[in-house]
């Protein structure tokens, strides 16, 4: 599966943390596309997703192949500038502005959750809050899907490189977060990248669990 995305410059610019500027970089480019497609890849089909820190709505065309509406919350104010932006492309979108630690929608509201590159930025004590309002807006049988990158020597390296002040934002592990999510859901997928590496030097996992 393809990241389908709009043409370059097209993207509502979010915030000066928004990844989209690495997306179509040489080289750099493919890793970020590719932890879309694989975690987006680990969703079952359904009625309705939301996406958490949907950022400026990279993942939209993907998860529209799979669900009918599409909701997204994230800290940032822009939600009007996203949806402008995807206009003209037949998605049905409800974006909002909040936070993972309380989500503002009614339980039982989703048939999927997916949070791509947002548990690593929560600091600890709030991760089994955010699982818990995930948990909590799942309908029975919901799935939840993250994707988190690895936090390492070599991934720290590279995203200084890149002039990502890393520390500022990766201050939990992706094992601290597959621990935590265990606790919560039934987790029956973990998709390492690159797949024959070492999970100590993996440069992004996917996680995908069950609510119980």
């Amino acid at each position: 599966m393809e990241l389908q995305m709009l043409a370059p410059g097209s993207y509502a610019w979010t915030s000066d943390a928004d990844p989209i500027r690495y997306y179509r970089l040489p080289l750099v480019g493919r890793p970020f596309r590719n932890r879309i497609t694989r975690t987006v890849a680990l969703l079952p089909a359904g009625d309705r997703v939301l996406e958490i820190g949907y950022g400026s709505g990279v993942s939209f065309l993907n998860l529209a192949q799979k669900f009918r509406e599409i909701y997204g919350l994230d800290l940032h104010d822009r939600a009007d500038d996203v949806a402008e932006s995807l206009a003209g492309k037949n998605l049905k979108l409800n974006l909002k502005q909040g936070s993972i630690v309380n989500l503002p929608y009614g339980s039982e509201s989703f048939d999927a959750v997916v949070a791509i590159s947002i548990h690593e930025e929560l600091p600890p004590d709030q991760q089994e809050a955010a699982f818990a309002e995930v948990r909590r807006v799942l309908r029975p049988g919901g799935c939840y899907v993250v994707g988190v990158p690895g936090v390492n020597f070599m991934m720290n390296t590279a995203l200084r490189l890149l002039g990502c002040p890393i520390g500022r934002y990766h201050v939990t592990t992706e094992r601290m977060i597959l621990k935590l999510m265990r606790n919560r859901f039934d987790v029956d997928a973990t998709v390492y990248a690159p797949k024959w590496w070492p999970k100590s030097l993996t440069t992004y996992v996917s996680i995908r669990g069950w609510k119980r």
